[in-house]
């Protein structure tokens, strides 16, 4: 949800859901840019079906295509606009193949994934991305050798002001780097009026916790 709130280019006209699972960041770009054209890109053969079958009940369908298949071979290249919640944990210790493929990657794999990415961005494109705060050195390795380079930063804060998530925007021009933090949860645990704030357009009702 945060990242497709966050996600910002100034006028795309190709965006791309990078391993879209369900398909819900790829409905939020069409929400949020009504003159885009999407695509959905997804490995898993049932997630890439459940994907379709949102897309087609949504009223973007006919600006969103969906993609059963690899990122790194079955796309043509120029995307103004990349979001993706990649496997990130670089471990082979996984509970189960699906969450294998959701989840986990080895170093080599991610690296390719971000290279990837780099190839389909646009030269003025950019590049979201959303991951563990505990993975944040490995990532920033990994982003650094493809010259990717951050230009924002969202740190994202729990009850406890403890950091558990960030989202970064990369591209391929350096600039200065714009850092942020953002409170996800109140002391009790319900969501913070910043979140609610930023998220009021994708909820069907207000959600409590």
């Amino acid at each position: 949800m945060m990242l497709g709130a966050l996600a910002q280019h100034e006028s795309p006209k190709r965006i791309l859901d990078a391993g879209a699972g369900c398909g819900v960041l790829g409905l939020m770009m069409a929400q949020r840019f009504p003159n885009a054209e999407i695509t959905c890109i997804e490995l898993d053969e049932k997630a890439a079906e459940e994907c379709t079958k949102n897309v087609k009940s949504s009223p973007f369908h006919e600006r969103i295509k969906v993609i059963q298949g690899d990122l790194l071979v079955s796309l043509a290249s120029d995307y103004d606009l990349i979001v993706s919640n990649p496997p990130y944990y670089f471990t082979d210790n996984s509970s189960s193949q699906g969450n294998s493929l959701q989840k986990h990657s080895s170093t080599e794999e991610f690296s390719a994934w971000i290279f990837a990415c780099y190839s389909l961005l646009a030269t003025h494109g950019t590049y979201w991305m959303i991951y563990p705060s505990n993975q944040e050195h490995a990532i920033s390795e990994i982003t650094k050798a493809h010259k990717f380079y951050e230009t924002t930063r969202h740190v994202l804060l729990n009850q406890h002001q403890q950091a558990v998530r960030i989202i970064s925007a990369y591209t391929k021009q350096a600039n200065p780097r714009i850092e942020m933090n953002f409170l996800l949860r109140n002391q009790d645990g319900t969501y913070s009026k910043s979140y609610l704030e930023l998220t009021k357009e994708f909820h069907s009702k207000t959600p409590s916790r």
